[in-house]
C-alpha cells in the first residue's frame, strides 16, 4: 500500500479540524478584542475625547505688526498700528447663547444697544438660513 489508509485519513481529518478550531478561536479573540477596544473608546473615554475635540476648535492667532509708525515731517503719525480684535460666534455651536452674550457684554463693556444689535443679527441670519458669523 502506498501511504496509509483509512486511519491516516481520520488522523488528517482530526488535525484539520483542530487547526480550524484554533484558527476560529484566534479570530474570535481578535474580533472581541477589537469590539472591546471600540466600546472602551466610545463609551468609557467619551468625555476625554469630547474635551480634546472642543479644544481643537479654538484657534488663537497672534499676528505681529507688519510695519512701524509712519510720521510726517512735523512728527504727526500718518499711519500707525492699532490693536484690533474680532470675536466670531456661531450660534448653533453655543449651548446657551444668552449667557455667552451676557458674559461678552460684561467683559467688553458693551452697551444695551450693541447687545440688541447682536440679537437682531442672530434672528436675521437664522430666518434667512445663512450661517453668518456674528
Amino acid at each position: 500500500m502506498l501511504g496509509g489508509g483509512i486511519g491516516s485519513n481520520v488522523r488528517k481529518s482530526k488535525l484539520i479540524n483542530r487547526r480550524m478550531f484554533l484558527a476560529s478561536t484566534a479570530k474570535a479573540v481578535v474580533f472581541f478584542g477589537i469590539i472591546g477596544r471600540l466600546f472602551y473608546l466610545q463609551v468609557e473615554q467619551n468625555k476625554k475625547y469630547l474635551t480634546l475635540s472642543d479644544k481643537n476648535r479654538i484657534r488663537e492667532n497672534k499676528l505681529p505688526p507688519i510695519r512701524g509708525e509712519f510720521k510726517d515731517y512735523f512728527g504727526r503719525t500718518i499711519a500707525g498700528n492699532l490693536d484690533v480684535y474680532e470675536l466670531h460666534v456661531i450660534p448653533e455651536q453655543v449651548e446657551d447663547f444668552r449667557l455667552l452674550i451676557t458674559r461678552v457684554k460684561q467683559i467688553l463693556n458693551l452697551s444695551d444697544k450693541s447687545v440688541d444689535k447682536i440679537y437682531k443679527t442672530k434672528k436675521k441670519t437664522k430666518t434667512m438660513g445663512n450661517n453668518n458669523y456674528i
